[in-house]
């Protein structure tokens, strides 16, 4: 798990806020508060498991199809250990900035959305998410999902959204230059939604904000930053 920058000691919980979350193949789980869970440790598990799969595939023997069996037990039993490491990492941050809501896209069409993940990956980004609801729940704290689409080309800055603004990894606005890891503009994306979503409620929505690494963005777009008490600046 990595920040893509130091975060002030002291916090401002005053308004509720919600914590945006983005999947992907090369890191599994992306913040709106810039950290970052790597899947390094996934994708060469899953590399190794495949491999030992294939191999006994090749073998055609019973025993080597009892064995397949055992490597799938392996594997799924290696994975839930990591899912449930992130799971419990996600909430802690939920929690630690005061979040009512960790706000995900919705997983329904993930495999048109993320065409590279395998299907190992889809299965990690629902068990991930299920993990995430029900351990919220025991803090206060709800998992929801939001329409993924475009999300991932849309500017958290301006708005502005086009395909071109994101090529791989790297995020660069074509409007206003705005640059930044594309999972990472995904996931306040993903936060963002959901403000829209609660302002287009029935009942107008409770006042929400986005929780970033530094400060909040709020649902008219702007960014409000850290405030400041006794000359303290609160994240």
């Amino acid at each position: 798990m990595r920040k893509v920058e130091a975060d002030d000691p002291e916090l401002d919980t005053e308004h509720r806020t919600v914590l945006g979350v983005d999947f992907g193949v090369n890191n599994i789980a992306v913040t709106s508060t810039g950290t970052f869970w790597s899947a390094d440790e996934f994708n060469h598990w899953r590399r190794e498991y495949e491999k030992r799969r294939g191999s006994l595939q090749q073998r055609g023997t019973r025993a080597a199809h009892e064995a397949i069996e055992g490597v799938g037990r392996k594997e799924y039993g290696r994975f839930e250990i990591y899912l449930h490491g992130v799971a419990n990492e996600l909430i802690e941050e939920a929690v630690e900035y005061g979040c009512s809501h960790i706000v995900f896209e919705d997983l329904t069409y993930i495999r048109e959305n993320i065409p590279q993940a395998t299907w190992q990956h889809v299965w990690a980004f629902r068990r991930l998410y299920e993990y995430v609801e029900y351990k919220a729940a025991e803090h206060g704290v709800e998992a929801v999902q939001v329409p993924p689409n475009h999300t991932s080309q849309r500017c958290s800055t301006c708005g502005c959204t086009h395909e071109d603004n994101r090529e791989g990894e790297h995020f660069e606005c074509l409007k206003c230059g705005y640059q930044n890891h594309a999972d990472y503009n995904a996931a306040k994306n993903i936060g963002f939604r959901y403000l829209r979503r609660r302002q287009n409620a029935a009942d107008g929505g409770a006042p929400v904000d986005v929780r970033l690494n530094r400060g909040t963005l709020n649902v008219s777009g702007e960014y409000v930053p850290p405030a400041i008490t006794n000359g303290v600046r609160k994240a």
